[in-house]
């Protein structure tokens, strides 16, 4: 069960690749990474395999928070993105967030370093917990992440109605409710923490708050994946579509281009591979350029089959949107 979120988030993050040079969505592809590499380093045998490489001690642990941390940093960035357009408005949200996470960041490494945690121990917090350092650790860093799920699930549900397709706002109520289950699978793990310090706690609720959080962290990851891929999906599928639409339609009209290379010679001949086009990449591009020089002949005294005008009708209603 450890390996399926991280498994999900690491599928989702090479999904997303396309989208780095994209500044405005380039966000959601860093956190989607940050929280793939996180789910890694959470995994038992990764985490007690990675330790010792990095010097002992837990530093992994450290990593581990320091990572969260940063991709929740991006997760916000990204809502901030795409939910306001006022310009002042976004850049002041923005700005919280980079305080917010400079400053659990620095808590968080501030706390480790002045703890004693000399024996690696994946629940790092719940191993440490009664030292005031880690409580800084645990506290701050968690805080941190309960606001971000809190302010993302808040503005994301606040600007549900003004969005458009139900695809995108399906993603987005996936999104915030992933959001919150994430809040609460951390709040199970505070819970945890400080029940375990407490001289009357019962093993079977430890047992129970145990494995609801496996189930709570799972559902997190997974509705987050759902809502981040929905509108994606959409906008993948309407792609494939026009491109295989626009691929049909060249098939179609390549009868009467020919016709009309042959019979017009000012036709651009620099191409020594027009009939390969409805195969080629590109295809908006060699459709439109191909119904321009229909046009052109047509223009210029070549008669269109019915056939072939309604098939240029349906490749410039194609071209314009429709």
């Amino acid at each position: 069960m450890d390996y399926v979120p991280a498994a999900m988030l690491w599928l989702l993050t090479i999904v997303r690749i396309p989208t780095a040079s994209d500044k405005e969505r380039v966000s959601i592809l860093r956190a989607t990474f940050f929280a793939a590499l996180a789910c890694t380093l959470f995994i038992p045998a990764v985490y007690m395999a990675i330790d010792p490489l990095l010097g002992g001690h837990n530093r992994v642990g450290l990593l581990l928070v320091l990572t969260i941390i940063a991709g929740f940093w991006q997760f916000h960035t990204a809502m901030i993105l795409a939910v306001f357009t006022d310009k002042e408005r976004r850049r002041h949200h923005l700005m919280r967030g980079r305080l917010g996470s400079a400053v659990a960041s620095a808590c968080v490494v501030i706390g480790f370093s002045t703890s004693h945690v000399e024996v690696t121990n994946q629940n790092l917090p719940i191993a440490y917990g009664n030292q005031p350092g880690m409580q800084l650790f645990l506290w701050v860093g968690s805080a941190f992440i309960i606001w971000v799920c809190a302010d993302i699930a808040l503005n994301c549900l606040r600007f549900l109605p003004k969005m458009v397709g139900k695809s995108f706002k399906s993603g987005v109520i996936c999104f915030a409710v992933g959001c919150i289950l994430m809040a609460l699978a951390l709040g199970n793990r505070l819970a945890l923490g400080l029940i375990e310090e407490s001289p009357a706690h019962t093993s079977p609720f430890i047992g129970g708050l145990n494995w609801s959080f496996t189930i709570l962290e799972s559902l997190a990851v997974l509705l987050v994946s759902v809502g981040l891929i929905l509108p994606r999906f959409r906008e993948s599928t309407q792609t494939l579509q026009r491109s295989l639409r626009s691929r049909w339609l060249m098939a179609l009209l390549t009868p009467v281009w020919r016709r009309s290379s042959t019979e017009r010679k000012y036709l651009l001949r620099n191409r020594w591979t027009p009939l390969l086009d409805p195969i080629a990449g590109h295809t908006t591009a060699h459709l439109h350029r191909r119904v321009i020089e229909i046009r052109d002949c047509q223009l210029r005294g070549m008669k269109l089959l019915p056939r072939d005008r309604i098939l240029v009708n349906q490749a410039e209603q194609l071209l314009q949107g429709h």
